[in-house]
C-alpha cells in the first residue's frame, strides 16, 4: 500500500463525480435496519479527505477516522475544524489497525480495500477488525469488480486540466497478476505562475468474491448482503463495484 502524497491535494477535485450523499444514505439505511442509531461510534476506515466522516459526524455519530496518508488526514482535519466537528483522526495502516476500544460499526468506501496487495493483506485486515468491531457490529465496504478492472481501467488514459493543475493519468492493467498500476503526472501552477512537475504511482488489486469471503469468514464475520450499487440493486456482471454488508458474529 502506498499513501497518497501529491494526489491528496487534488483528490476531491478528481473525484467530483462521487455521490457522497448517496453513500451516506445507503449506510444510514443499513445502520437503521440493524439498530445502529445516531450516537453510536463508527469507524471510517481509509477515510481519505474525510467527506463521509464529516457527513456522519453531522448526523450525530461519534466518529473515528483512520487513513495511511498524513496528507489526506490533514485535509480531512482542516475541513472538520471548519465545520465545528471533532472526529478522532488516526494515521494508521488498515492492516495494523489499533483503536482504543470497540466501535458499533465500520465502513470503508471508494475501493479502499483494493489498495491491499494480497489475500494475506485481506486476512490481516479482518484479523484486526475482529478486535475492534463489537459483537453484532457491522462492517460495510465496497470493492472494485473484475468488470471494472478489465473494461473500465484496462490500459486507459485520462486527462484532468484546470487553471492551476494539469494531470495525465495512465493505467496499466496486468490480468495475470490481477493488478492495475496508475501512473499520475501532475503539473501544478505555483503563485508565480510557474508549473512544477510531480509524479505518483498507485496500485489496485482485484479480489474475487470468493477470496473476500474466505478472509472475513476466517475471522468471525458473516455476510448479511451484497449489492451492486448504493440503491441496493442486485449484483450483475457489469457492476463496477460490489457493496458488502458484514456482521461480526455474536459468539
Amino acid at each position: 500500500m502506498e499513501a497518497y502524497t501529491v494526489l491528496a491535494a487534488f483528490y476531491d477535485r478528481l473525484n467530483a463525480h462521487v455521490d457522497y450523499p448517496a453513500i451516506r444514505d445507503f449506510l444510514l439505511s443499513v445502520f437503521e435496519a440493524q439498530g445502529i442509531p445516531p450516537g453510536a461510534t463508527l469507524l471510517d476506515l481509509a477515510c481519505g479527505t474525510g467527506r463521509l466522516t464529516n457527513l456522519f459526524a453531522e448526523a450525530g455519530y461519534d466518529m473515528i477516522a483512520a487513513d495511511l496518508s498524513p496528507d489526506m488526514l490533514a485535509i480531512a482535519r482542516e475541513e472538520s475544524e471548519k465545520r465545528g466537528l471533532s472526529p478522532l483522526y488516526l494515521c494508521q495502516d488498515m492492516r495494523a489497525l489499533d483503536l482504543y476500544g470497540t466501535v458499533d460499526a465500520a465502513f470503508s468506501f471508494l475501493d479502499s480495500l483494493n489498495y491491499l496487495s494480497s489475500a494475506a493483506d485481506l486476512d490481516a485486515l479482518f484479523g484486526r477488525l475482529k478486535h475492534f468491531i463489537a459483537p453484532g457490529g457491522l462492517f460495510v465496504f465496497d470493492v472494485n469488480t473484475r468488470f471494472k478492472f478489465e473494461e473500465v481501467y484496462r490500459d486507459h488514459a485520462y486527462i484532468f486540466d484546470e487553471k492551476d493543475v494539469f494531470c495525465a493519468w495512465q493505467n496499466h492493467y496486468m490480468p495475470r497478476r490481477r493488478v492495475c498500476d496508475f501512473y499520475l503526472t501532475f503539473f501544478v501552477r505555483d503563485a508565480k505562475g510557474d508549473y512544477r512537475r510531480f509524479e505518483e504511482t498507485q496500485r489496485e488489486t482485484y479480489f474475487s468474491d470468493r477470496t473476500i469471503e474466505r478472509a472475513f469468514s476466517a475471522h468471525g464475520f458473516e455476510k448479511l448482503a451484497v449489492y451492486g450499487n448504493t440503491d441496493r440493486s442486485p449484483v450483475s456482471d457489469t457492476d463496477e463495484r460490489r457493496y458488502f454488508v458484514l456482521q461480526r458474529k455474536i459468539l
